[in-house]
């Protein structure tokens, strides 16, 4: 199974506009977009060190690392997914999705993935 086909499963989402696979880092290793126009490898990157700051922060506090992270804006939903931060190899899934966007629906079909990237990248 490539990446590429386990990326499609987000696809159906209600709202769905973009979603990437990336390293930790922030590297998107793959990416799908409905909108041209729409930089999710900036994006994604961009996002990313919000995501790796959370890790820190709620390490910091004794929490662990952050599993998840949603954000919402008046225009759409940003929802990550991390493997887990001591996981090899430890990956980010980022879906943005528009505004009514179904993210409870995308945050249950990101996790699902994750075990498939996992295999695919191992």
């Amino acid at each position: 199974m490539s990446l590429e086909s386990i990326l499609a499963e987000i696809k159906g989402v209600k709202g769905y506009r973009s979603a990437g696979i990336m390293d930790f880092t922030g590297e998107m290793l793959v990416s799908d977009s409905h909108d041209p126009q729409f930089d999710l490898g900036i994006a994604g990157a961009t996002f990313n060190d919000i995501f790796r700051g959370a890790h820190e922060a709620a390490g910091k506090l004794g929490l662990q690392a952050t599993d998840e992270l949603v954000i919402n804006t008046p225009n759409g939903v940003v929802v990550m997914i991390c493997s887990g931060a001591n996981r090899d190899p430890h990956v980010h899934i980022i879906t943005v999705l528009e505004k009514g966007g179904n993210h409870a629906l995308a945050r249950m079909t990101m996790e699902r993935m994750v075990p498939k990237i996992i295999s695919e990248l191992s």
